[in-house]
């Protein structure tokens, strides 16, 4: 009998990714191995990852430089990190790049920009899997390690993928936002796929010192509103910070309350912030170590020849459903192209009769204010109010019809899939089962708008007009506030509601993209998955049927043993 026959007993308690690297281990999926012994190490070592997140250019590299006191990552005018760069205590400083392919290499800290660079390492052509910095900060003392990650939004898309990625392993987050826009869609996205996962976030708006105190104060009210909605819970404050400011001058803004947030963070490590880390790896790890035991037996079952001609059958219906999906991109953006020029046009048509409105009631509210020296300072906040009511109604008018155009234009991806799951599921290829029977339509939008008001426009005034304004006749003064406030009024109309077509032309077209990739990812998943299968369980028969049969209960051993594993957390 196979040892792994001759106990099925649970592994020990208080180790569970040590037992599910060894059983990993004994099903021979290194990969999933190598996770859990990379996270029992870190983990037995008191270390957790805390995430610097954000949209490209918000200046994540130099804020990490910032804390730690030192420029060690490499910053730029362009996006620059292409790899993840992980800075972590060590009683001297020094560096290692850690390869896709397993092997490492020990640089000096100051080569870290050719592994970690665009410039130099272009969407990580060199392969690496991430850099480990080391150095004697107080802030990293604790097992507290810093993971400054590619940026989100910029022309490279591998670049993201790599952050992406890297989000299971995410054990707290500092979020690194600007002000222009204060928080992008992918952005959100993020946040909420890492708050899925975990409760640590912590909020910077960086560059402050480049942002006047209105809009610093626009883009934090704006954040926190959107967060709070996506996330369905409060944040926390965000902190305005300069990165820049900090490095030249020593701490200023909100730079204390920064460190002492992340400071709190190292000191709930032991008692938070790694067994949470623990019980999210063994979860992850054991349903992934539990869908190669599924994948491995049912290759297994059936006929190598049978298996070989659905593996081809299957890789003729993605390529099939590739050059579909392709063919419809391009149907599809220029659908959305029309559905611009239409929401366009319609505010063209709208914005004449609403500035008008708009205008009348600023002159009847005008002509009620008795005191004629507050008429011109109550007057641009009549003006706020209006134009707020103004744009409420556009939103109102135009989302719905943007909603029912993405609705329309998803469409025909979302039936395509299902075609295509369709045929999967009858045929009974490798892998299928994995997946959904048929993907539902969908209801709405998958970016959340961006819009926020703006009262940037804001006008000021001299004491002396208001003084004219007591000394003019009512009428006088009137027509004097309103080619002024009027003026102002008509600028945040047509700022807002321009601004709210544009919102909602770009949430169709990134909604649709995030569409299609996810659609693009679960094809390419099930050609994978079926083709790894398929070589090993050929493997395996080439042995002969007793073999296959002790595979089969030791697979199924594996299974009950990880099965009871997963339970236990």
């Amino acid at each position: 009998m196979p040892e792994s026959l001759a106990s099925t007993a649970v592994p020990e308690p208080g180790s569970p990714l040590r037992a599910l690297e060894r059983l990993a281990g004994e099903l021979g999926a290194e990969p999933i191995a190598a996770q859990a012994r990379d996270l029992s190490a870190r983990l037995e070592e008191g270390r957790y990852y805390v995430a610097c997140v954000g949209q490209f250019k918000r200046g994540k590299s130099s804020l990490i430089n910032a804390l730690v006191g030192e420029s060690l990552l490499p910053c730029g005018v362009v996006p620059v990190t292409s790899a993840l760069t992980i800075l972590r205590y060590g009683p001297e400083r020094g560096a290692r790049v850690r390869f896709a392919d397993g092997h490492e290499q020990p640089i000096a800290p100051g080569e870290v920009g050719a592994y970690v660079s665009e410039s130099e390492n272009p969407e990580n052509r060199k392969g690496v899997r991430a850099v480990e910095v080391f150095l004697p900060s107080p802030l990293l003392a604790e097992g507290m390690c810093l993971v400054d990650t590619p940026g989100v939004g910029s022309v490279f898309t591998g670049n993201a993928a790599v952050t992406r990625g890297f989000v299971p392993h995410i054990d707290a987050a500092l979020v690194v936002i600007g002000a222009d826009p204060p928080i992008s869609g992918e952005e959100v996205a993020l946040v909420q796929d890492i708050g899925r996962g975990v409760e640590h976030l912590v909020f910077a708006l960086n560059k402050a010192d480049r942002l006047s105190a209105h809009e610093r104060s626009e883009g934090v009210r704006f954040a926190r509103e959107v967060l709070s909605r996506s996330l369905g819970r409060l944040v926390g404050p965000v902190h305005q910070v300069s990165a820049l400011e900090r490095i030249e001058r020593g701490p200023t803004r909100d730079w204390a309350a920064l460190q002492a947030s992340l400071e709190s963070l190292s000191r709930k490590a032991g008692s938070d912030l790694v067994p949470a880390a623990e019980s999210r790896g063994v979860a992850r790890l054991a349903r992934s170590l539990l869908h190669e035991l599924d994948e491995r037996r049912d290759a297994l079952v059936r006929p190598v020849e049978e298996s070989e001609r659905r593996i081809e059958t299957l890789r003729a219906y993605v390529s099939s459903a590739e050059r579909a999906l392709q063919d419809l991109s391009v149907l599809l953006v220029a659908e959305e192209a029309r559905t611009s020029r239409e929401l366009r046009d319609s505010h063209a048509a709208h914005f004449p009769g609403a500035q008008a409105a708009a205008r009348g009631e600023l002159e009847q509210a005008l002509r009620r204010i008795e005191r004629r020296g507050a008429m011109r300072r109550e007057g641009f906040r009549l003006a706020q109010q209006i134009a707020r009511r103004v744009w409420e109604a556009w939103r109102a008018e135009t989302e719905p019809v943007a909603e029912e155009t993405y609705r329309r234009v998803t469409g025909r991806f979302v039936e395509h899939a299902n075609e295509f799951l369709a045929r999967l599921a009858r045929s009974g290829e490798p892998g299928s089962e994995s997946l959904p029977r048929s993907l539902g339509p969908e209801a709405g939008f998958r970016v959340r708008s961006r819009f926020y008001y703006t009262e940037v426009l804001a006008r000021t005034f001299a004491p002396l007009q208001s003084l004219a304004d007591r000394l003019r006749t009512r009428e006088r003064a009137v027509r004097s506030v309103l080619r002024q406030v009027g003026a102002y009024l008509d600028e945040l109309v047509e700022a807002n509601t321009s601004r709210i077509s544009n919102d909602l032309v770009e949430r169709v077209a990134e909604s649709r993209a995030l569409l299609e990739s996810d659609i693009r990812a679960s094809l390419r998943q099930v050609s994978t998955v079926a083709e790894r299968a398929l070589a090993r369980a050929r493997a395996q028969r080439a042995e002969g049927e007793t073999s296959v049969r002790e595979e089969l209960q030791r697979l199924e051993s594996l299974r009950r043993r990880t099965e009871s594993l997963l339970s236990a957390t």
